[in-house]
């Protein structure tokens, strides 16, 4: 979810703090009042509880665009994630997660195992992936660089405050990388597979609640859907050299109470491409 561009920047421990929920009349009453919530609020968003395994599902779109030129849409894009959260004494959370994804011809559960970049003509391999994560925010809801991560120009990763309008609320995660590419100690036997040496990224997702959810004990499962955008540099498989430009996600999901929840075409695709996955995911 929504992890696509924490993928390729890091590696991490996710961490949220705890507090207690305040209910739907004092949130309607001091509408600020539940920031100070928004860590745990968005751990819950995320997840399930007592450290069970929570399931999320995701669909959309996988854009591509020159610089000064129209996007050109090149995926659609199907994926499923396990993760697990939990609350640590000290008011921190811990999330872990995997997931695995498919860059699928527009409109389909097919994957675009050979593709032509509908930009500049050249032949290529997209590679779907399958990934952990382990991601950490601090009890403000600042995202902390993991360590070992690789050092980068500018890293800000924040919870955003909630928003709320009659019984929905809105909560989610920014974050805003840029880093520096190192040339390649032997150049690549492709030289467009090479990028420009400067990368950034920036990824938006948003979860939507229902208040009388939100006001529900920590130990339910609460329901949320998501949103995802996202600007980030073009993927090296994409032969696409030192063009200016990137790309950019339209996602859409929810979590799940079940695994088999998710589109039966994309349990069939996962169990064709990753055997033993969905009962053994590693997390």
């Amino acid at each position: 979810m929504t992890n696509l561009m924490r993928r390729d920047i890091l590696g991490g421990t996710a961490a949220l703090a705890a507090g207690a929920v305040l209910p739907n009349q004092a949130m309607a009453a001091e509408p600020n009042s539940y920031i100070k919530d928004k860590v745990r609020i968005y751990g819950r968003a995320r997840g399930a509880p007592k450290g069970q395994m929570g399931f999320q599902w995701y669909t959309g779109k996988l854009w591509g665009k020159r610089t000064l030129d129209a996007a050109v849409q090149f995926f659609t894009v199907h994926g499923f994630s396990f993760n697990r959260i939990e609350l640590n004494a000290d008011g921190t959370l811990s999330q872990s997660m995997v997931e695995v994804g498919f860059w699928c011809e527009p409109g389909t559960f097919k994957p675009a195992d050979e593709w032509v970049n509908p930009i500049n003509g050249l032949a290529c391999k997209p590679q779907h992936y399958k990934s952990p994560q382990k991601f950490v925010f601090d009890a403000q809801g600042n995202a902390m660089r993991p360590a070992g991560a690789p050092p980068v120009e500018m890293f800000r990763g924040t919870i955003t405050d909630p928003v709320v309008q009659g019984d929905t609320m809105w909560i989610g995660e920014e974050l805003i990388v840029k880093a520096a590419i190192p040339a390649p100690a032997t150049p690549p036997a492709d030289p467009l597979t090479v990028r420009v040496p400067v990368q950034t990224s920036t990824s938006l997702v948003m979860y939507t609640l229902n208040m009388k959810d939100v006001a529900t004990p920590d130990s339910q499962w609460m329901p949320a859907t998501m949103n995802y955008q996202t600007n980030g540099g073009w993927y090296p498989w994409m032969r696409m050299g030192q063009e200016m430009g990137g790309i950019m996600f339209q996602l859409t999901g929810k979590k799940l109470k079940r695994k088999d929840e998710m589109p039966l075409a994309l349990q069939v695709l996962i169990n064709e491409r990753h055997p033993g996955w969905l009962d053994n995911p590693g997390v």
